[in-house]
């Protein structure tokens, strides 16, 4: 189960390891885009909801997200084996800091994972649309591994933030990378609803219906043991459903209801996206957040959660 999952102590974890891992023209997509979970375009990352755009160049390598909604990088022979740099990682991760309060979401883990770290800028900015956003750079010295250079623009999306993050190990973040971040583009017409088959309607109606009761048993009944979203099983998301302050049971919520934006049947499968409307009991409108795992799977005439693996 989840909701408005806070990631920001795994996400940072991950996106300074995606310094290891993981300059286009921007790229105007058409309205029949499908998002990248579903169908891949080489330079181009769709996320499904929120929906939003980045580019970047064609010739980076996608690599298996950790942690993060997407990653991909330039391969680099020098590096140990399956190191990417520069690299990209997109995050989308709910939270209700305004964009100023950054450092306290990622420093203290930072802290942990290298040393020498040293904010460079730190300044409010805006996306070629006009939306407000956040843009940080900052150097350090990763554990048993090379000095490297970060470049984020952070936005907000109602109750999600979307953090692009640039690395590099050539020095002070240059334009050409900078252009990636701020290729960020959110796209207008797309969160409206469309139909899904009876037996998946129902399979939301109940998740949702699950969650306000707060049973961490009939939550996770919904999740196929099989369930990966990037890389982490169903134990994670019980420990995120349990002590995450956006969950359920942290605002005792009061009622939800899932909205699909986007829905593509593959046999047994299904890829999924779109938003769950949810109130808790001191809050004065319904929070908008998103449904996250990508992928359902019927097992034994039922549908469950499957993640995002492929």
């Amino acid at each position: 189960m989840k909701r408005f999952i806070v990631l920001s102590l795994l996400s940072a974890f991950m996106l300074l390891g995606g310094a290891f891992l993981a300059t286009a023209q921007a790229q105007s997509p058409p309205d029949n885009l499908k998002p990248t979970f579903i169908s891949p375009t080489p330079g181009l990352y769709v996320n499904g909801w929120p929906a939003f755009t980045v580019s970047y160049p064609k010739e980076w390598e996608e690599v298996p997200p950790v942690l993060s909604n997407f990653a991909a990088g330039l391969p680099r022979p020098d590096l140990p084996p399956g190191s990417h740099l520069p690299s990209l990682n997109i995050v989308v991760l709910g939270n209700l800091l305004p964009l100023e309060d950054w450092a306290k979401i990622y420093m203290p883990v930072w802290l942990q994972l290298g040393t020498d770290i040293k904010v460079l800028s730190d300044k409010p900015s805006q996306l070629k649309d006009g939306t407000p956003a956040r843009e940080v750079e900052f150097e350090f010295v990763a554990k048993n591994g090379p000095k490297v250079n970060n470049f984020v623009v952070m936005a907000k999306k109602d109750v999600l933030w979307v953090s692009i993050f640039l690395a590099d190990d050539k020095g002070r973040i240059g334009e050409d990378l900078k252009k990636i971040a701020y290729s960020l583009t959110f796209l207008q017409g797309r969160e409206e609803p469309v139909q899904v088959p009876p037996d998946v309607q129902a399979f939301l109606d109940m998740w949702c219906a699950d969650g306000m009761s707060h049973d961490v048993k009939l939550v996770m009944a919904h999740f196929s043991d099989r369930f990966l979203w990037s890389g982490m099983g169903k134990a994670f998301v019980e420990q995120v459903w349990r002590n995450d302050p956006l969950s359920p049971i942290q605002r005792a919520t009061t009622s939800e209801k899932a909205i699909v934006t986007v829905f593509e049947p593959r046999g047994d499968r299904a890829y999924i996206d779109g938003f769950v409307l949810s109130m808790g009991k001191n809050d004065a409108t319904a929070l908008k957040g998103p449904m996250m795992f990508q992928q359902i799977i019927k097992e034994n005439g039922q549908w469950k959660w499957f993640g995002n693996q492929k």
